[in-house]
């Protein structure tokens, strides 16, 4: 019983699964494009992260906030590298957007403080790179923002119909009739 019910639910969720690429959610080759375009600026913005000198900044008397500012905004750019190529391999995931998004956001946070430091303690240049690859890298964020948006939009859509069949099936086996018992088998002797 339990198998019908699976299958009943699984026939009726594949159409909806094919739907998700054609409704309105970020095409997966799309996906892939924004994700390599992260990639891609995480490499850049390592390059800069490594020009940043923090411990000077605090002998010159800024706060030390800004050496585990750079600390962090280190580790989450390295991870969001690898999350970018985990949404590239599974765009379709959105745990895996999600993730990606907090994280860019975050760093992004991250970086505008790190920014103003660099513009008053180290290099008004440095800082204007570092706030041009932020400028850089918003479009991408707005596309990652959307498809996020639009994809948990549509799994919520998926569940609720997948749920609603699932009920439905459910229903149906509890009013039908029971089977009739076997007759036990004669024995022979």
């Amino acid at each position: 019983m339990r198998r019908l019910i699976f299958l009943l639910v699984f026939l009726v969720f594949i159409p909806f699964l094919a739907a998700a690429q054609t409704s309105g959610v970020m095409p997966d080759w799309e996906v892939r494009e924004a994700a390599a375009a992260l990639e891609k600026h995480t490499k850049v913005v390592e390059g800069l992260l490594n020009q940043l000198k923090p411990e000077d900044w605090v002998a010159q008397g800024a706060p030390q906030l800004y050496v585990e500012q750079l600390k962090q905004a280190k580790l989450y750019n390295s991870y969001l590298t690898r999350q970018a190529a985990m949404l590239s391999a599974q765009p379709d995931k959105l745990s895996v957007a999600l993730d990606v998004l907090f994280r860019l956001d975050s760093l992004h946070s991250l970086l505008e403080s790190l920014t103003d430091g660099t513009r008053r303690h180290q290099n008004p240049d440095l800082a204007d790179l570092l706030a041009s690859a932020m400028s850089q890298n918003s479009a991408t964020r707005e596309r990652l923002r959307e498809y996020t948006r639009e994809l948990a939009v549509e799994r919520e859509k998926e569940w609720q119909i997948a749920n609603e069949e699932a009920q439905r099936c459910r229903g149906t086996l509890a009013t039908r009739p029971p089977r009739p018992a076997r007759k036990p088998a004669a024995s022979k002797q």
